[in-house]
């Protein structure tokens, strides 16, 4: 096999250019093809693989395996912004869709869930989609437990805020949720045989049926077709396969 001088540098350039932008990464390895090598300053690249072990994103979310295989990508490099998803969908000249691999281990889920700086990103974005008329309440305690047989389970421990007062309504809450997963169709997650407890007070089964289903189709408005291959859940980590495409920003 012969390598090209130009391709051998340019993998070093966005394995660098990786690391740079994030927190930590413990194993990183970056493969891209092109024929001919002088594509890619025009912005085009006829396959991209990315390999991480033990990569943080930001501090105290590690990730245990990520990998990344994309088909042809043609974008205006010029115009390339990567703060976020808008800002790359508008640099692509064509869809840029791949297969994307990820393992995630309970503890360092529940590592990241004690992180201030995490629970007060998911406290936001939590309050951000509450209607108004909702009590809210602010994260105590919040973990996960992986069980065998696709299952997983979540604890969490709430106060009401004081702003919001109703009568009988108990200022703190905990609740202890579990639930079965199964992909279907690859456009949804079914939630299969629910449990739950409020305040050591079971759920009534009519209750937690409304949460039967999750559909992956919302993000089909925000220009994001997913497709789930595979979700396995084991007593130490999460495994998940998707295809991934992002339409270009008209």
């Amino acid at each position: 096999m012969v390598f090209s001088p130009v391709g051998l540098v340019l993998d070093t350039v966005v394995a660098d250019a990786i690391r740079s932008q994030v927190n930590d990464v413990e194993e990183l390895a970056v493969r891209i093809d092109n024929t001919p090598s002088y594509q890619s300053t025009q912005g085009r690249i006829d396959r991209v693989r990315i390999a991480s072990r033990g990569i943080e994103p930001i501090e105290d979310f590690r990730i245990e395996v990520l990998e990344l295989e994309t088909d042809s990508i043609d974008i205006n490099i010029n115009n390339l912004q990567t703060q976020n998803i808008q800002g790359i969908r508008q640099s692509l000249r064509k869809p840029l869709q791949g297969g994307l691999s990820l393992i995630l281990k309970e503890g360092d889920i529940n590592r990241a869930l004690k992180s201030d700086k995490i629970r007060e990103t998911l406290q936001k974005t939590i309050n951000s989609i509450v209607p108004e008329q909702v009590p809210k309440f602010r994260i105590l305690t919040l973990c996960v437990e992986f069980k065998p047989k696709d299952r997983l389970g979540i604890k969490v421990k709430l106060q009401q805020l004081k702003n919001f007062n109703e009568e009988n309504f108990p200022e703190i809450i905990a609740l202890n949720l579990e639930a079965g997963f199964k992909v279907k169709d690859g456009r949804s997650i079914q939630v299969l045989d629910p449990r739950g407890e409020l305040n050591n007070k079971t759920l009534s089964k009519k209750f937690l049926s409304r949460f039967q289903q999750f559909d992956l189709a919302f993000l089909e408005g925000q220009g994001i077709v997913t497709r789930l291959l595979k979700l396995k859940v084991d007593e130490e980590s999460l495994a998940l396969v998707s295809f991934i495409r992002l339409e270009p920003l008209k």
